[in-house]
């Protein structure tokens, strides 16, 4: 029987994280005969520095392209593993700075202690029979660190896999905006999240004005305290909604169905929010966010939160997305199907 190790930031209760995970699972279920192959999570207790009892390992889904995971990989390519990236990302807290070509201006490459990951990278590549990053961003950060871009692909983030949904019932016009909101600890753009949160007071205000209704979620435990506090800073239990369960993804995409639009710190709040159909504004706290909306062919619905007009973008973007909703959707399904595809090579060709 083949053993193998997927990879990722698990048993931490993150809805993000724990959903890359369960995709990946379920291909293997739709590819791998269970009597011949033994999938295993990198839940806490799994060491993953010893690849020894595996014959594959998975780096999975998540921004993983850091050193530390970056060296699991490298160690089990080392020991003669199969190595598969699969749809791992680079993050970072510096806001990029593009040219007139979508190019990052500055060397995403590693420097000082960290210098050697160039190297190990450029070995991975050579070694993992299956290189996909999350996104645009991530690939040139490869480039950078110097691995040939041909032997890399953006295989898009693993949530593309979620279904499609069912097309928008022209008479369901919802007037209601799902707001998600948490903490990085204000290791975010522009360095405070008290900021952001004065921002998003600001707008979600004027748009209750408008007609709107706001619903609070959290996907993550740890964010329900920023999520109280933005609905006491609203003070309007008519119009505002806080609902602090942590849902099943699958319970959430029902849920997100229901919403005009939504407005997400966390990233994987934005994809499942477009996998379930519904127009979304990012709020853009790291790189990976960038990344995000660059995959999908949307950047401008990615803001930074260290944009200091930031109400005001958000009604923008809200404006453009009661305008072109339906343009907005076609654009995801194709970006969706394209990465489905590719995020399905590694099992369609028995790489695993």
């Amino acid at each position: 029987m083949k053993r193998i190790l997927y990879v990722g930031w698990l048993g931490f209760n993150n809805i993000g994280d724990e959903l890359m995970w369960l995709l990946f699972r379920d291909l293997c279920r739709s590819y791998l005969p269970d009597k011949h192959y033994d999938v295993i999570p990198s839940i806490p207790g799994v060491d993953i520095r010893n690849p020894g009892p595996y014959d594959t390992v998975v780096l999975g889904g998540g921004s993983l392209l850091i050193p530390g995971y970056i060296d699991v990989a490298y160690q089990a390519a080392a020991k003669k593993k199969n190595v598969i990236i699969w749809g791992s990302g680079h993050d970072r807290q510096d806001y990029p700075v593009f040219d007139a070509a979508g190019k990052i201006t500055t060397n995403l490459a590693y420097t000082g202690e960290n210098q050697a990951t160039n190297g190990k990278l450029m070995e991975l590549a050579q070694k993992s029979v299956f290189f996909g990053v999350r996104g645009p961003l991530s690939h040139q950060f490869l480039e950078h660190s110097g691995v040939p871009k041909a032997q890399t692909i953006i295989s898009g983030d693993p949530a593309f896999l979620l279904p499609a949904p069912s097309p928008v019932h022209p008479s369901k016009k919802s007037r209601t905006i799902g707001v998600n909101w948490g903490t990085a600890y204000n290791r975010i753009f522009g360095g405070s999240e008290e900021k952001v949160e004065k921002h998003l007071v600001q707008s979600l205000s004027a748009l209750i004005a408008q007609g709107y209704k706001i619903n609070i979620y959290s996907v993550w435990g740890p964010d329900r305290e920023a999520c109280k506090r933005l609905y006491a800073k609203l003070g309007d239990k008519e119009n505002v909604e806080l609902d602090l369960e942590l849902y099943h993804h699958e319970d959430l995409l029902e849920k997100l169905k229901s919403y005009a639009l939504t407005i997400n710190f966390k990233l994987h709040a934005s994809y499942l929010s477009a996998s379930a159909g519904v127009p979304f504004v990012c709020l853009g706290y790291r790189f990976k966010a960038i990344d995000f909306g660059l995959s999908l062919k949307l950047p401008e619905f990615v803001l930074s939160t260290g944009d200091e007009q930031l109400s005001d973008s958000i009604l923008d973007r809200v404006g453009k997305i009661e305008k072109g909703a339906d343009k907005i959707r076609e654009t995801f399904y194709t970006q969706q199907r394209h990465y489905r595809s590719l995020l399905e090579t590694p099992f369609q060709e028995g790489l695993l």
